[in-house]
């Protein structure tokens, strides 16, 4: 798969299709595989709350939080940004 850079900061689209992709920032793939443990965890723990500690819940919502702050590193452009890049993508 080919992929071009688009208008924003992190994301891209693949030639052929144009589909986007957001680039999770990771360091290697080690990195990789410990947050797709860590994000299990955390749905494991959601998925039964009553049957969890107030740690582990604390724990899961950390780890989504740390998520979300991820996938936020490109948040700082601009609304209007992120439509003009979709429109491009999807001309």
């Amino acid at each position: 798969m080919k992929l071009q850079a688009t208008a924003l900061q992190g994301i891209v689209k693949s030639l052929g299709s144009n589909e986007l992709f957001y680039l999770l920032p990771i360091q290697d793939l080690s990195a990789l595989q410990e947050l797709k443990g860590h994000l299990t965890t955390a749905i494991d723990v959601l998925s039964n709350i009553e049957e969890q500690s107030t740690e582990h819940r604390l724990d899961a919502i950390r780890t989504l939080n740390s998520f979300v702050a991820a996938l936020s590193l490109h948040d700082g452009d601009h609304y209007e940004a992120m439509d003009t890049a979709f429109e491009e993508v999807i001309k």
